[in-house]
């Protein structure tokens, strides 16, 4: 309570979607709550969703009528001039953008500070998840233990208590975490490989991380392995230990006719670049196998990129959510401004390659990029979801996230930026000098793209304001990116393409991206395995699969038809179809994605609302959507 410096504030006017509403500011200690006047309405944000943050002199409204010959006015200012109102915009990680209007400036100030205290935190345990009581419905279940790498080892296929006809055993090398602090405390190795070889090739590899399998592939024996990359630098260094680990792991297959592949996501120049480095990738010539095995590179770039392709679309297309502007769909869809697209229809594409590799050629798979807990996570379990039915259920989707991302150490909390950052609050009504930034932005343009802070704004203004915050502020937001959210866009990409192939619907993966930032349950409040053991998060948080197992009628496909997989149980992304994730991004299907491409879908986009909103766009600002210090 001591961050709240006005806890309550009245006669506010709320704009989100183009509708505006008065009522009742309130600030608790985990959530901004709006009430609207004579109405059971309430709005909740919770802090951590908070991506940026501007106060603004004038009210929001000036962004729609600014270029009227006589302003308008509206019903809910009487007779004021909207000028002399300050407003606060507000855009959340899972794009839920809106603005405050409000005529004090002394109260815009206080609430302007108090969102920044009450966001930018220095401890996890301060988040929401550490007080937050379940209800009713929740209560009942337990879900920390809905994964448990044994049994779903075990249901892939493989018989461990037969040592002579099972290839793989579990180790226990990792049992307490000092063999790999960022790794699950069971890894799947194969059987003919010691402990004892494993803690030589383990120092081979980045991060520690070795090559361990995460899906058996019971059709024909092949199998996924993931690792990070190797570290042979400059001077080509080679592991005997790594190389044997590889080759016993690809002699597991049933079918050793099999052509086995090793997959680098990076681009090419990348990976070779990373030798500099002390890393680089594997060496052919000895990694060739008596040429049974090949390597192949993605393309797929960095978190840098990621983070800078979200950021295109929030700062020039999102931004007037608010107010509900209309965005220019034809400039939405054109080459440069769809990079996020390119990059799910590059994750897709990949995917089927792979897939097809599996199932028709009987391949073996080694999955890495840089430290393989990015876009190895995003390619393995796009994987598993496109051969196994079983991940495509409620309960066996979310065994993937727990395995593929949670037991193998994605960094939630640095790439969700879970703790914030002084970098998304910008106070536009206390314009400093341009001249002055001016010779800042110069200095620092450098110093910008080091920190991976790519700014894809054209308004000098709007740079020089932003290039001078990150001097004063410090700020290093080069550990964010929306990874997760990626692979859940992918997820939805092969729902909409397949609907009735998976049991769990729209509104689940949507409330998953929520749940991601809000930090309600402990579920990806940290960054492995050993972390969330050490804070002992099963005992101080609930689970996030709690939220959704005690309303699977919420997010139950009505269309799923599990006989589907009886004979041909696996799937194949067509990445040429692409679209747009409008629910998630809060506009309409034909805003972004234009009309309806096939008859038959028209009778559906009749039965959507029409937009009536009407304006124009507003100045861009530089909205870093993924900041953290």
């Amino acid at each position: 309570m001591d961050y709240i410096k006005i806890a309550k504030v009245e006669n506010v006017i709320w704009h989100k979607r183009g509708i505006s509403l008065k009522g009742t500011l309130h600030l608790t200690t985990h959530h901004l709550i709006f009430t609207v006047n004579n109405s059971p309405r309430e709005f909740w944000v919770a802090y951590p969703t908070i991506a940026s943050v501007f106060k603004n002199k004038g009210s929001s409204l000036i962004s729609k009528y600014k270029h009227h010959s006589e302003w308008e006015k509206e019903a809910l200012y009487a007779d004021k001039d909207i000028w002399l109102f300050f407003n606060i915009k507000v855009i959340t990680k899972d794009y839920n953008i809106f603005s405050l209007d409000l005529e004090s400036e002394k109260n815009a100030q206080d609430i302007y500070d108090s969102l920044c205290k009450l966001t930018i935190l220095d401890d996890v345990h301060k988040l929401y998840a550490f007080i937050y009581s379940p209800n009713k419905a929740e209560t009942p279940f337990d879900s920390w233990n809905i994964y448990n790498p044994i049994k779903e080892f075990q249901r892939q296929g493989l018989n461990f208590n037969n040592e002579e006809d099972c290839s793989w055993r579990v180790t226990d090398v990792n049992e307490d975490y000092s063999f790999c602090r960022t790794y699950p405390s069971k890894l799947v190795v194969p059987s003919t490989v010691s402990d004892t070889l494993l803690s030589y090739s383990v120092k081979y590899r980045s991060q520690h991380r070795i090559p361990a399998l995460t899906y058996y592939y019971s059709k024909n024996g092949s199998s996924i392995t993931r690792c990070s990359q190797p570290l042979p630098g400059i001077t080509q260094q080679r592991s005997i230990q790594d190389e044997k680990l590889l080759k016993e792991i690809f002699d597991c297959a049933e079918y050793k006719s099999s052509k086995n592949i090793i997959v680098d996501a990076r681009p090419t120049t990348n990976a070779m670049a990373q030798t500099a480095l002390g890393g680089g990738t594997e060496n052919m010539d000895n990694y060739g196998f008596n040429q049974t095995c090949s390597r192949m590179f993605l393309g797929i770039d960095n978190i840098h990129v990621m983070r800078d392709s979200l950021n295109t679309l929030v700062d020039n297309f999102l931004v007037d959510n608010d107010l509900y502007l209309p965005i220019d769909k034809n400039v939405l869809n054109s080459d440069k401004s769809n990079s996020w697209l390119k990059y799910i229809k590059l994750l897709l594409s990949s995917t089927d390659t792979l897939v097809k590799s599996i199932v028709f050629n009987n391949s073996n798979i080694l999955v890495h990029c840089s430290d393989g807990w990015d876009r190895t996570a995003q390619i393995t379990s796009l994987l598993q979801l496109s051969l196994d039915p079983y991940y495509r259920t409620i309960e066996g989707f979310m065994v993937l996230v727990e395995k593929d991302w949670l037991s193998f150490g994605h960094r939630f909390c640095e790439r969700s930026g879970h703790l914030s950052s002084q970098s998304v609050f910008h106070d536009n009504s206390t314009r400093l000098s341009i001249s002055l930034a001016a010779e800042t932005l110069s200095l620092n343009d450098k110093r910008e793209n080091e920190l991976g802070d790519f700014s894809t704004l054209n308004s000098p203004e709007t740079k020089i304001s932003s290039a001078f915050k990150k001097l004063r502020n410090g700020t290093n937001i080069k550990l964010t990116s929306p990874v997760f959210q990626q692979f859940l866009d992918c997820v939805h990409q092969l729902l909409i393409q397949n609907p009735t192939r998976f049991e769990f619907n729209e509104r689940f993966l949507r409330r998953l991206v929520y749940h991601l930032y809000s930090c309600q349950y402990g579920t990806f409040l940290f960054d492995n395995e050993y972390e969330r053991s050490s804070n002992h998060a099963s005992k101080q948080t609930r689970s996030v699969w709690d939220y959704f197992r005690s309303r699977t009628s919420e997010f139950t496909n009505p269309s799923y038809n599990s006989s589907s997989d009886s004979e041909e149980d696996w799937i194949l992304p067509d990445w040429e179809k692409v679209e747009w994730w409008w629910q998630l991004f809060g506009r309409k299907d034909e805003e972004m994605n234009g009309p309806c491409r096939d008859e038959d879908d028209q009778s559906t986009l009749a039965k959507k609302p029409h937009s009536t909103v009407q304006g124009l766009k507003i100045p861009k600002f530089s909205l870093k959507i993924f900041s953290k210090k």
